[in-house]
């Protein structure tokens, strides 16, 4: 049932409907627009699925640009565009439908708000023809989302291939005609890959975004008048190779074709174009004729850039006129090879051009083979000086690359000895604590035994028991913090065993806080006055991933290490520098579960500091071995080059975020394996 105009009420299922008319939309035509071009109106259908349905994921999808607002028992489910004021064409290019939840079984009632705006710049004439007005609105299962998916696909290869290559073939020959300025046809070609290039950047450019139907129009208006000429150069090239000129005539054809081009497309006024455009293939097929017997060679290459692409057209504008299903699947596959295969064909052309030109060049060169084979003799002479000498800086080089690589065995164990440093420096100050809370609780026990032992003498049970309870909390005081320095060392007795090198399942946030704080008191017993806030983000909800323990802790030591270097850098330097009055070090330790560079689902972990950053002119080199920004004797520069190939190893990346003057961010991406 149809109504023309719209109110609001028409999709309530209870409205009486008995008074319109029934009416299809493929009935819909520019002869129902009012006098601003606004065609508008409401569908009302009841319908029901039967059991075949069941269990079948459904949908609605619309394949018009024009506005839709789709209500199903008086609710609105979804608009496509806007039908209000300011009127939105809907896009309907590579769109998913939209799910519907139907029960089998149960009446509906689909009320539609149909909106069609137009100006007189349009195509209504094409676009609300009965066989594309089929696809008014569709119920569609998983299939068409399977095929959205498929176009997708399929458009992405079109796109890459189209626009990628017409580029390389556009900054190729533009870079044969400056390097032979002389050659015309070089510079034909490199004219016509040109508009090659821009037709398909403008023919795939409602495929990089959301554009409004005004804006498609143009595009479509630019993309045909680029096809046009696309055409046209492949005739004129043809023509200039055959004739070495390019006739009135042909220019004349161009010119009417360009004329009649947008009639034809935009308001559908076809004949003259279709004329003009038989004209062209006449002319062009008679110089062909005319001249066969000259074509050999590289020419045929010319003739199939034209040949091709032309019949590619002509099959295109047939199956757009009379098979739109056909037309939708071979559409880009039909405009692809009119872009490409002209480029293509002429690069050929250029290929066997050059292969006559080496010919000659050949000729020359044996020419040159000959007198140089006279001067072989001399040359022989000086080669055997030159391999004695060669011979001598090569044992120099073997020399120099011996004392190299012991320089770099003597550099790698410091850094190692310098990690082993910071571990042990870490757990001493670790232990310390509990060993002094021992002493200190045992001393004091000693001394209050003998006061136990004066007022037991004296008689005094009451002070007696006073001290006896005090005892007895020191010795649970002295227990706790026994035991407390036993699981440090059983902890790190546990580490120690783990030096098989093999992967495990690692609970990566206690690894980090353990190293962590490692770091933190080992870097305390190097610099008593320095303070830091340790701030902390760890996900519980991040898995265990297999790794080496022992590697990773390396890597985090490294990490945390340079935040603390790089902070007590910046805090000393605070005291003389304004800017920093009131600064305070600062390290933020997170760990996610996060996409990494490559896509792939990981762990990550991040360490920032708030130092003075990295250089922008350095940060490049941070990961090289032996670079290092710190002070001769603080660093071999092997600790981040080390922590890189580790992480590397295991399929993970470690990056670096730096800005001057604010901070670093080191951060260490591994795959969940």
């Amino acid at each position: 049932m149809f109504k023309q105009g719209n109110n609001p009420a028409w999709a309530d299922p209870d409205f009486d409907d008995s008074n319109w008319k029934d009416f299809n939309p493929t009935q819909l035509s520019p002869e129902l627009e009012d006098a601003s071009g606004r065609n508008e109106g409401w569908f009302r259908i009841k319908f029901q699925l039967d059991e075949s349905f069941e269990n079948i994921p459904l949908a609605i999808s619309r394949e018009l640009w024009a506005a839709t607002d789709v209500y199903l028992d008086g609710k609105l489910i979804h608009s496509f565009g806007e039908t209000e004021l300011p009127y939105k064409a809907y896009n309907p290019i590579l769109k998913y439908p939209i799910p519907v939840d139907l029960e089998v079984g149960h009446e509906y009632l689909l009320a539609i708000h149909f909106v069609d705006y137009e100006s007189t710049f349009t195509q209504r004439e094409i676009r609300l023809k009965p066989e594309n007005l089929q696809t008014f609105i569709n119920l569609t299962g998983p299939e068409y989302s399977a095929w959205v998916t498929r176009a997708y696909k399929q458009t992405h290869i079109y796109v890459t291939l189209s626009i990628g290559v017409s580029f390389l073939l556009f900054f190729l020959y533009w870079f044969l005609v400056y390097l032979n300025p002389d050659q015309t046809i070089f510079r034909i070609v490199a004219w016509y890959t040109t508009a090659v290039l821009i037709g398909s950047v403008v023919f795939f450019g409602n495929t990089f975004f959301e554009i409004s139907y005004s804006l498609e129009k143009v595009r479509f208006l630019v993309f045909i008048t680029f096809q046009a000429v696309m055409t046209l150069f492949g005739l004129f090239i043809l023509e200039w190779v055959l004739t070495q000129k390019i006739s009135k005539y042909s220019w004349g054809l161009l010119a009417l074709l360009l004329i009649l081009n947008i009639p034809a497309h935009i308001f559908s006024v076809s004949q003259p174009f279709a004329i003009a455009f038989v004209a062209m293939l006449w002319h062009f097929g008679r110089t062909l004729f005319a001249h066969r017997k000259e074509i050999t060679g590289a020419k045929w290459a010319i003739v199939g850039a034209v040949v091709v692409p032309t019949v590619a057209i002509i099959v295109q504008i047939i199956l757009h006129k009379y098979s739109l299903d056909l037309y939708n699947e071979y559409d880009k596959l039909l405009l692809s090879l009119h872009i490409l295969s002209p480029p293509l064909f002429y690069l050929a052309y250029i290929s066997v051009r050059f292969k006559e030109t080496l010919e000659a060049v050949r000729e020359e060169s044996e020419k040159s083979l000959r007198i140089t084979e006279e001067k072989r003799e001399i040359l022989a002479n000086q080669n055997i000086l030159l391999e004695a000498k060669v011979n001598e800086r090569t044992k120099d080089l073997n020399l120099s690359l011996e004392n190299l690589k012991s320089t770099q065995a003597q550099l790698i164990q410091s850094e190692k000895m310098a990690s082993l440093g910071e571990l042990t420096a870490g757990i001493a100050h670790e232990i310390q604590n509990p060993l002094n809370f021992v002493n200190n609780f045992s001393e004091v026990s000693s001394e209050m035994i003998e006061e136990l032992d004066e007022e037991i003498e004296k008689g005094d049970k009451v002070e007696a028991k006073a001290i006896s309870a005090d005892i007895k909390q020191n010795l649970e005081k002295i227990s706790l913090h026994g035991k407390r320095a036993d699981a440090i060392v059983k902890g790190m007795l546990e580490h120690s065993k783990r030096g098989s090198g093999e992967k495990e399942p690692t609970n990566l946030n206690a690894l980090t806080e353990e190293f962590l704080s490692m770091s933190y008191q080992s870097f305390l017993a190097k610099e008593p006055e320095f303070t830091c806030e340790l701030k902390t983000k760890l996900d519980p909800d991040i898995p265990k991933i297999s790794v080496i323990p022992q590697d990773i802790g390396k890597v985090l030591l490294n990490l945390f290490n340079n935040a603390f270097y790089a902070l007590n850098e910046k805090a000393k330097s605070s005291a003389d520098n304004d800017s920093y009055k009131g600064y305070q070090p600062e390290v933020t330790v997170k760990t996610t579960v996060a996409r990494s560079t490559s896509g792939d689902l990981g762990i990550e972990i991040s360490v920032k500091d708030n130092g003075n950053g990295i250089p922008e002119h350095i940060r490049e080199k941070i990961f090289q071995p032996f670079f290092t920004t710190k002070p001769t004797g603080s660093g071999t520069g092997l600790g981040l080059s080390l922590s890189y190939d580790i992480v590397k190893a295991h399929g993970g990346e470690l990056l670096a975020e730096s800005e001057e003057g604010k901070g670093t961010k080191l951060i260490i991406q591994l795959p969940n394996l």
